[in-house]
């Protein structure tokens, strides 16, 4: 909102409530995708700053069969540039540009897809970040490449050095270095950890989910599902403490 020059005085704390309002009113008790949206409200221009509307909405969201893993295709349409329009911040006209990519994909028969930035680095996914894994070491693309400053990213970041016990490369990486990839997947908040089996119709490693890949997989939903005590502060109690 603030690259968007959009006039509020919503806080986190504020942000944090109505999620809780809603969860609470609606029951639920499944796994849900939560949309927090606001925009510029009321006939303003198109250079309108304010007022500012906002929402906060919850759908039940069952976890896809995010085990079995996707085929991807690196895609022919580019990932936006800094300096065209923001992509470090989850403003909804990015998602056109994503959009695009994926569709493309999906047409030329795959699951998904990897956008490259403009000078032919690896972006990400349409909603979401990409890591790979080389010589058992993971590696993903830096916050300068085009990609949304993902809070799934940095949570899998300091996972995976836990169970590694190695920093994670941020660093660029190029089309065919994905091709020597041992292991692949993607991250978000509706992807959470989903392995990605082949890119361009080559092979990821083995063609099946990787090891380190599960293992990941199985830590990151121990702690978002509370069962582990570890990385407590990443969790909001809905309901009350158990």
């Amino acid at each position: 909102m603030r690259v968007m020059r959009m006039d509020h005085d919503l806080t986190n704390q504020r942000l944090t409530e109505a999620v809780l309002e809603v969860i609470r009113a609606n029951e639920f008790r499944e796994d849900i995708h939560l949309r927090p949206f606001a925009w510029v409200d009321g006939e303003g221009d198109m250079l309108a700053t304010g007022p500012v509307a906002w929402s906060v909405a919850a759908i039940a969201r069952p976890r896809s069969a995010l085990t079995q893993g996707v085929s991807c295709a690196v895609s022919s349409w580019r990932r936006i540039s800094d300096t065209a329009m923001p992509p470090r911040v989850k403003a909804s006209g990015n998602y056109i540009n994503s959009r695009l990519g994926a569709q493309q994909s999906q047409l030329d028969g795959y699951d998904t897809v990897l956008m490259l930035t403009e000078h032919g680095k690896v972006a990400e996914s349409y909603g979401a970040c990409f890591f790979m894994i080389r010589d058992g070491r993971p590696i993903t693309p830096p916050v300068t490449s085009s990609i949304l400053e993902s809070i799934t990213r940095a949570s899998l970041i300091d996972l995976l050095e836990e169970i590694t016990g190695k920093p994670v490369e941020q660093r660029d990486i190029d089309r065919t270095e994905l091709y020597a990839a041992e292991e692949a997947f993607l991250c978000g908040s509706s992807y959470e950890v989903q392995p990605i089996l082949s890119i361009d119709r080559l092979d990821v490693g083995t063609g099946k989910p990787g090891e380190l890949t599960k293992r990941l997989q199985q830590r990151y939903f121990d702690v978002v599902y509370g069962e582990t005590n570890e990385h407590s502060a990443w969790l909001t109690p809905v309901y009350g403490v158990r």
